[in-house]
């Protein structure tokens, strides 16, 4: 790598991606307090904000680089990818005109995949534009990994003692009674330039010395080798306590253990494993007795991550897919292939665990495709995880299930989970079984009605039997003599009984109304019907309720408030 001096690397072109950057970072804030484009697109919003953060960070951390075209022909690359994945992922939500309120576990469903395959990616690339080549020498690969990574973390802890010591400013004038720098330090034409030019001036200053970086990372893994015997002490301890009790727990077919507490102690042990190997040209310091017992942990963990991998697939099979155990069966599979991989390097003869290059370097490959992909529509956690539930909720075979499912369909699938638990609602999905589909669909039109997820659709206090029998007295159908089916008379009574102060207000309110008409053009009648008290400009019913009749099976399709003129 090329030695430059602090002036010399401290480059004015790192200034300007960073003014850039704040620049756009504005743009966006103030699009979504006026609620102009792209904050009333989220798709088009979640996929500039990804370009913005991810890219200046990308080319800020490789600058010393810059003068290499492959640098900026993977920029685009990257800037492109982002842009796309993310439009994709969010391109489906309705546009805001409120509140930009984009659903909390989706975003950490994009990013937590994308943030460590750009975290994989990177020390890769850093290799490439180092070596000049792609195969590089696994020396290279490790060192550009662990300086990548120190380089961001110790620039994120420069912006942070940045902005302590800012905050600290206004609060000292503050107790003076001068609020200035505080208001000065909280508009964000100030916190976005501020907070990009600290963090680019942090990595010019730790870029420009190999020497500092190098320090640090010797120290850091020289600290974290000696806790590999530790770990392996627990790795043994465990599987001694495990390998008995694993029989029974793997005969009786029900989920064995917390596999995220196995897949941790995996992960920690392979990073003390990695900290003691570094680029494998040193010994470890361990002496030739406990590195011989040291070869015996890897095996271990194969066990232990095959009881992760085995509890975590009970699991999908009883509760089928969500984003959640998408990913906690990604973890589990690779968690697997890593340990495999690292038995076979300490079961191997020669140097200690000297085949630990080659897997490192080959799972992680897989690993970071595995990633990208599930950022694609072709693996997306979130469209094979609604696709799990809707069939698990037709096959259920108890209620307990079906409503499980259904739960996830209305509150944790977001506009794909509602669209499907609608369809149910409506028909257009249904089982070959007419009993289970009658049950199916009235408990998909509860959970339908539920405007949260610990919330469940109460009955009016007063729908009794007899207002109720007094209000459908009073019913006019339209046209006149229609006949009205037992199923929409029953699916009419459930809605009183939720809504029966809506519906009979009493008062001058005017005799309810059932209107049978076409509304969506496919030739069949639908029931609207009208109902409430007289308001607006001209005096109309205003409250209604649509039914919709599929297949002989009448239920609520939609019901608001007609705002007219």
């Amino acid at each position: 790598m090329s030695k430059e001096s602090g002036s010399e690397a401290f480059s004015k072109g790192a200034l300007v991606v960073a003014a850039v950057q704040a620049l756009v970072l504005w743009w966006l804030h103030q699009s979504i307090d006026t609620r102009v484009w792209p904050a009333t697109a989220p798709g088009a919003l979640f996929a500039v904000y990804l370009v913005a953060v991810f890219l200046p960070a990308t080319l800020l951390v490789l600058w010393s680089q810059r003068h290499e075209r492959m640098l900026w022909v993977s920029g685009v690359a990257v800037a492109t990818f982002l842009a796309l994945t993310g439009y994709g992922s969010f391109g489906d939500l309705p546009s805001l005109v409120g509140e930009i309120n984009l659903d909390e576990d989706r975003i950490a469903g994009f990013l937590l995949p994308w943030t460590v395959s750009w975290l994989i990616a990177l020390p890769m690339l850093r290799a490439r534009l180092e070596a000049g080549r792609w195969h590089t020498p696994y020396a290279v690969l490790f060192r550009s990994a662990w300086r990548s990574y120190l380089t961001l973390a110790e620039s994120a802890l420069f912006t942070g003692a940045f902005w302590l010591l800012l905050l600290l400013w206004a609060a000292l004038f503050e107790t003076l009674g001068n609020e200035f720098f505080k208001t000065i330090f909280s508009d964000p034409r100030f916190v976005y330039p501020a907070t990009t030019l600290a963090f680019a001036t942090a990595t010019q200053i730790i870029g420009s010395s190999d020497r500092f970086i190098d320090g640090v990372l010797d120290q850091l893994l020289g600290l974290m080798k000696w806790l590999l015997p530790l770990a392996g002490l627990i790795v043994i301890a465990f599987s001694m306590a495990l390998l008995p009790k694993l029989p029974a727990l793997l005969g009786s077919g029900e989920r064995v253990i917390n596999s995220a507490v196995l897949l941790a102690l995996v992960a920690v042990t392979l990073l003390l494993f990695n900290a003691a190997y570094r680029e494998g040209d040193l010994d470890p310091g361990y002496g030739r007795w406990l590195q011989q017992l040291l070869r015996v942990v890897p095996p271990l963990l194969v066990l232990i991550a095959l009881t992760a991998l085995y509890s975590m697939c009970v699991r999908l099979a009883d509760l089928g897919l969500t984003p959640a155990r998408y990913w906690g069966l990604v973890t589990a599979i690779f968690a697997t292939l890593y340990a495999v991989g690292y038995a076979y390097a300490s079961l191997r003869a020669g140097p200690w665990l000297g085949a630990i290059s080659r897997v490192n370097f080959g799972v992680s490959v897989m690993l970071l495709a595995t990633l990208l992909v599930s950022l694609t529509p072709v693996a997306d956690p979130l469209r094979l995880s609604v696709a799990s539930q809707l069939k698990r909720a037709l096959a259920a075979s108890t209620a307990d299930a079906r409503a499980s499912a259904l739960q996830f369909l209305r509150f944790d699938s977001s506009e794909r989970g509602r669209s499907a638990l609608d369809a149910i609602v409506r028909g257009e999905v249904s089982t070959t079984d007419p009993a289970r589909n009658a049950a199916l669909r009235f408990e998909a039109r509860q959970i339908a009605a539920q405007e949260s997820k610990k919330s469940s659709p109460q009955a009016d206090l007063a729908a009794t039997p007899a207002r109720y029998a007094t209000w459908r007295s009073t019913l006019r159908v339209v046209p006149t003599g229609t006949p009205i089916s037992a199923s929409l008379e029953a699916a009419i009574r459930e809605e009183f009984s939720l809504s029966a102060s809506l519906l009979d207000p009493g008062g001058n309110a005017p005799a309810p109304q059932l209107v049978f008409v076409d509304l969506d053009g496919d030739g069949v009648p639908e029931a609207l019907l009208l109902a409430g008290t007289l308001r607006g400009t001209p005096q109309q019913q205003r409250d209604y309720h649509v039914f919709r009749d599929s297949g002989g099976v009448w239920s609520r399709w939609s019901r608001g408030t007609w705002r007219g003129n």
